[in-house]
């Protein structure tokens, strides 16, 4: 029998989480499988707290993908980390200091959530504040706000920079958070899993931020944190030139008949965009199946290898009906794990052109092929697998450099203008009418009168599923 994978963010705290998380996974994810109660923070009897700590210390000795911990002496952290356990005087500042402990091993797959985050696997949720943060140009700036969210009523827009929150600068808040967090996969995850913490607090509590618009005016809102669930999703539109276009949020078995149906409306288009840029990965079974739609024949997309030397190999499968014209893959920081082996393997076979907003995805691949509950209710997730791609290229603490790169800029986001969607369809454009030639040629179309658009989103895929 063929053993299963699930890559799992800051989340993403969102993560990455998604990483999922996040990822990273999400910092958002309390109270999900209970939405109807209120998050709590109580202290646990110090032999229980001792039991959950040895076990999570063990649990991670025993299957850790990399017998030397990634350069860590993994008894001396027992040795810092447990008198600090032991003496703690609530669940959240036990889970603080085992989530410090794993940060040390610099790896956005593993990941403990506490009883009170709620976390599971199948179902993606969290909190949110209705807008996301990130850093644009050296500043946090908001770079997404749900429409029907209350810091959407209250007037905050993409392109707005944070600058104070519950009364503490942000810049003073990033550093806490810093500290708290630690390394991971990259620097790129550990800057999402931060941005991801700063509207982190109790379920159904409400907090203050002061954000600043495009010409310097101040704006103080109250906004609160809601329970929310992050669905996968596929997302379709029709663009210039015959163009089509497709966003996934996240890879899981319940997208792949609406992505099917994606692909059948495709037929007839002249070159398909998929966007992967808000894509923090999922489950591998889903990223194999989809990549099979953009390759006539069984194709090759890397192992997964254990501590242990055993190999476990993923091929597409011989599909019907492929879709054969050009393609174009965006990706961005956010872009992780599953998304990662999916824009690796269409760039190494030259199937798919890449274009990102970032310098390299997230740098966060490696399989966590189970959520291990702890006896608290707690649960752990472990890397227990390495990732190899066909071509023998490592994805993890790197990422994929995309082919091109279109720097997201603030007056971009104010103007609601997508510059990486708009390569995208001129890069297709100029494909469709010059063929092979067009990488040579030195000039832009005119693309006709349309406004690109911002990707409907409900939050990062920086979720609990790798």
């Amino acid at each position: 029998m063929t053993r299963k994978f699930s890559l799992a963010t800051c989340l993403l705290g969102a993560f990455f989480a998604a990483l999922l998380v996040i990822w990273p996974q999400p910092a958002h994810t309390q109270q999900a499988s209970s939405p109807s109660s209120t998050a709590t923070s109580s202290a646990i009897p110090r032999e229980e707290r001792i039991k959950v700590f040895d076990q999570v210390w063990r649990l991670i000795y025993d299957n850790y993908y990399d017998r030397n911990f990634r350069g860590i002496d993994w008894r001396e952290q027992r040795n810092a980390f447990r008198p600090v356990a032991e003496s703690a005087a609530n669940n959240a500042e036990f889970y603080r200091t085992l989530r410090q402990m794993i940060g040390k091993l610099g790896d956005a797959h593993t990941r403990i959530y506490s009883p009170e985050d709620g976390f599971d696997r199948y179902r993606p949720s969290g909190l949110s504040v209705g807008l996301i943060v990130r850093q644009i140009e050296g500043k946090p700036v908001v770079t997404w706000v749900e429409p029907s969210s209350e810091a959407a009523r209250q007037g905050i827009r993409p392109g707005f920079e944070v600058t104070d929150v519950n009364g503490e600068p942000v810049k003073a808040a990033l550093q806490r958070l810093r500290d708290e967090v630690g390394d991971s996969s990259t620097s790129i995850a550990s800057e999402l899993q931060i941005y991801d913490r700063l509207f982190y607090g109790p379920r159904d509590t409400t907090l203050k931020a002061v954000f600043v618009d495009g010409e310097g005016r101040r704006k103080s809102v109250e906004l609160v944190r809601r329970y929310t669930e992050f669905q996968r999703r596929v997302v379709t539109r029709q663009l210039p030139y015959k163009v089509g276009y497709i966003e996934l949020t996240g890879f899981g078995p319940e997208i792949e008949r609406d992505f099917e149906q994606a692909m059948q409306q495709m037929q007839g288009t002249q070159g398909l965009i998929l966007d992967l840029r808000n894509n923090g990965g999922g489950f591998v079974t889903t990223v194999t199946q989809l990549a099979s739609y953009f390759f006539a024949d069984e194709t090759d997309l890397g192992e997964f290898i254990t501590r242990f030397g055993r190999s476990t190999r993923r091929r597409t499968a011989k599909l019907r009906n492929v879709y054969r014209e050009p393609l174009v893959v965006l990706v961005s920081s956010r872009s992780a794990s599953g998304a990662e082996i999916f824009a690796a393997a269409m760039q190494e076979r030259k199937r798919g052109l890449i274009i990102g907003s970032n310098p390299t995805t997230c740098g966060c691949l490696l399989g966590v092929s189970r959520t291990i509950k702890l006896p608290d209710g707690g649960k752990l997730n472990i890397s227990d697998t390495d990732y190899r791609s066909a071509f023998g290229r490592r994805i993890e603490g790197i990422g994929v450099k995309p082919d091109q790169q279109i720097e997201t800029r603030i007056s971009d986001l104010i103007a609601s203008r997508d510059r990486v969607l708009e390569e995208a369809v001129e890069s297709l454009g100029r494909t469709i009418a010059f063929g092979s030639r067009s990488g040579s040629m030195d000039f832009k179309l005119r693309i006709p009168n349309w406004r690109p658009f911002l990707p409907v989103r409900s939050q990062p895929a920086t979720q609990s599923q790798r």
